[in-house]
């Protein structure tokens, strides 16, 4: 048997054996998950890596509460938005889309789902603010949806009345010979 089977051989048994390698690496690391909460540090790389991981934590917390202030205010433009729609002739409701599309881009910590800005405010968690945003929800989504179709048809609406204008200035003849047929079409229809 060549030199190198007999050593990976050789390697493996002990791993294996009772006491090896693996099975020290397996106590040392649930160790680490389970007693180190428990037991004190005695070392100085256990004390430190203890105070930096309270560190870490307490960050945490902060940059939470950090993020839910910037929702609330985030929601209350949000609200000022729908209060101002009619006031602002329904330009107030491109923040409404904005809203949303930032939402998908930054999460829901900075920017409240649709419905949940009514009720926000600073040091809700996000659960409490969607659970308490739900009666809203689905009506304010009904009025998105409904707003967009109706802004959808007054902008059709707004860009066919100047190019009718336009046809009609440019070619007079064609557009008077289109409005007899659609006129003789109506006459007939309504003899027939």
């Amino acid at each position: 048997m060549p030199l190198d089977d007999q050593l990976m051989r050789q390697q493996t048994d002990t791993a294996n054996e009772p006491g090896g390698s693996a099975e020290r690496a397996g106590a040392m690391r649930r160790q680490q998950r389970n007693g180190a909460e428990e037991e004190e540090p005695t070392d100085l790389r256990s004390i430190r890596m203890s105070a930096l991981r309270e560190k870490r934590k307490r960050l945490k917390d902060k940059l939470s509460i950090g993020q839910k202030s910037l929702s609330a205010a985030t929601s209350k433009l949000l609200q000022s938005a729908w209060r101002n729609l009619i006031l602002s002739f329904g330009f107030s409701f491109l923040y409404v889309y904005a809203h949303l599309f930032l939402q998908q881009i930054f999460g829901k910590n900075l920017f409240a789902p649709l419905g949940s800005e009514w009720r926000d405010r600073p040091g809700l968690t996000i659960k409490e603010r969607e659970r308490m945003g739900v009666p809203f929800k689905l009506m304010e989504s009904l009025g998105v949806g409904c707003l967009t179709i109706v802004l959808f048809i007054a902008i059709i609406f707004a860009f066919s009345i100047p190019a009718l204008i336009v046809e009609v200035i440019t070619n007079p003849l064609r557009s008077a010979l289109e409005l007899g047929k659609i006129f003789a079409s109506w006459l007939g229809a309504i003899f027939t």
